[in-house]
């Protein structure tokens, strides 16, 4: 059995969307089309570090619904053989 922590984030609401490990990268699309990345942490069940800040995960949902920001695993887009905008943007 594995002792690794698991990010459970959630919409607004509670409901659940998708589980993160610790230690992961967070994608976040905005709605001009940038995108960009996140490090997160675990800190407890309902709290969250990313990038260093700590945030209760409902309040992070939140928070990206009213700003229109779409946020989801990085390594979704590695496994489909895309390549992120955010890496392609930052190697040039």
């Amino acid at each position: 059995m594995s002792s690794e922590k698991m990010i459970c984030f959630t919409d607004s609401r509670g409901n659940p969307l998708f589980s993160l490990p610790d230690s992961s990268f967070l994608r976040l699309e905005y709605d001009n089309g940038d995108c960009s990345c996140a490090f997160c942490r675990y800190h407890s069940e309902e709290q969250v570090e990313i990038d260093g800040r700590c945030k209760n995960i409902r309040q992070f949902a939140k928070q990206m619904e009213k700003n229109g920001i779409c946020y989801r695993p990085m390594s979704e887009t590695k496994r489909k053989g895309g390549r992120d905008v955010w890496q392609r943007r930052n190697m040039t």
